[in-house]
């Protein structure tokens, strides 16, 4: 037992110090402006995720529990305890595909989507313990690093779990220690049988992330220990040598403009911009080529018709095309039961070919870019192309503040008003002024 726990301790010790010493003033002005970004983001996303049918059953699911009500469930007119609301903020926030992500890590074996993780676990830890602004402010920025960082190729690592157990730790003010015990506890007990199928426990996956990673750092805290912390030592091992506390990865996240899987993105961009800048209608089209990175052709695999999941059609990208053409816009209507038993829409997705490009490969994922070219054919012959190399929300052009806030009055906008939207704004990119972070928190309930 000794030796089990000495092994423990000689594990992750560069990460679990930077998880501890780094302080609000360490954070570069640009970090603290994006974690209040992101933050913002995120809460727009839940808030989104709040109306969708198939998510309503997390409400009544927690008002049968009968546990401590202390802590905000962001949208609803109830609390819950601690690592519960953690849970129901991380399932409502990958309701729609809309969170942000990090390509790298995506690519290389961390989280790919550290947001659905991250800012839900640091609110409600932070709401529990009335933590400061800027002690949250700290742990969103924290937690990014881990959750990006930690990886691994041969086998992913339980990046998320790991990340919601430093933000627990760190909020709590645990030891080197007892950190890197909850570390080892939340991936030892992290869930690793998701199903790939499109399907409700989709979402409910990230609520058990963070759960379970809150539950490590309460476990450690009480003299529980766990097994090393796991990574692919060609990856992570040398966090310090890797920029660790000098570069900071919530830097390099991108935001997500429109509810579907990032890999589509680029070509909604394309469609988007040949229908602004033409008379383009969807009865005037002869065929349309999208050449894609063969990293992504997932997107192109699974076949949806009139009566398909939401999901599934969030990762079609055959059938988000057709919306683009048609609609004029990607938003969560498109992926409404009604919208999706069109036939129309079904019918101009037959004509939307996914090509596989090798030459796109060459600069993916390490630039940051992940290219699409459209080609759309009219049948009186003319052709309309575009290559997007940085889809709009990434780090290399990334969206305005100004166009983050109508995307999240987008996606809150029907479940508050434009002037309670307002005082989040504010109260959000005024943090750090905060002594306690529930002044913020408890404007997000209903």
């Amino acid at each position: 037992m000794v030796k089990e726990r000495e092994k423990v301790l000689k594990t992750g010790e560069q990460l679990a110090k930077y998880i501890l010493d780094t302080s609000f003033h360490d954070l570069p002005k640009e970090v603290i402006h994006q974690v209040k970004r992101l933050i913002l983001d995120s809460v727009g996303t839940i808030y989104m995720g709040t109306r969708k049918e198939e998510a309503s059953g997390i409400k009544r699911f927690l008002m049968k529990l009968g546990v401590t009500q202390d802590c905000t469930i962001i949208g609803a007119d109830l609390k819950t305890n601690c690592q519960w609301a953690a849970f129901s903020n991380a399932s409502y926030a990958q309701v729609h595909d809309c969170n942000d992500g990090h390509l790298e890590a995506a690519a290389l074996g961390g989280s790919a989507h550290p947001g659905r993780v991250v800012i839900p676990t640091a609110l409600a830890v932070g709401e529990k313990l009335s933590s400061s602004g800027k002690e949250v402010l700290s742990a969103i920025a924290i937690g990014y690093d881990v959750a990006v960082r930690v990886r691994g190729m041969s086998e992913r690592p339980p990046s998320s779990a790991y990340c919601a157990a430093a933000i627990a730790s760190r909020l709590m003010g645990l030891d080197i220690d007892k950190l890197r015990f909850a570390l080892g506890i939340a991936g030892y007990h992290s869930p690793r049988n998701f199903p790939t199928a499109q399907a409700d426990t989709n979402f409910l996956s990230n609520g058990y992330l963070v759960k379970v990673g809150i539950e490590a750092a309460f476990l450690a805290d009480e003299g529980f220990f766990g097994p090393p912390l796991g990574d692919d030592r060609r990856l992570s091992t040398r966090f310090t040598e890797r920029g660790l506390g000098k570069e900071f990865e919530i830097l390099n996240t991108y935001i997500k403009p429109y509810p579907t899987c990032r890999m589509t993105h680029g070509a909604i961009e394309a469609i988007l911009d040949i229908k602004k800048n033409t008379d383009l209608k969807h009865s005037d089209i002869e065929e349309v080529t999208i050449n894609q990175l063969t990293h992504g052709m997932y997107i192109a695999e699974s076949k949806v018709d009139t009566d398909s999941y939401y999901k599934t059609c969030q990762f079609n990208l055959p059938y988000i095309s057709a919306c683009a053409i048609i609609d004029g816009e990607i938003t969560e209507k498109q992926f409404t039961k009604e919208r999706i038993a069109d036939p129309i829409v079904h019918e101009l997705a037959k004509k939307i070919k996914i090509n596989p490009d090798e030459d796109l490969d060459a600069v993916y994922p390490e630039t940051f870019r992940r290219p699409t070219i459209v080609e759309i054919k009219t049948k009186n012959g003319k052709k309309h192309t575009k290559h997007i190399e940085y889809p709009k929300g990434s780090s290399k052009n990334p969206l305005t503040d100004d166009e983050l806030f109508e995307k999240f009055i987008r996606w809150a906008g029907p479940s508050i008003t434009k002037e309670k939207a307002l005082k989040i704004k504010k109260s959000i990119f005024e943090l750090e002024k905060l002594t306690n972070v529930n002044t913020f928190t408890n404007l997000l309930s209903a």
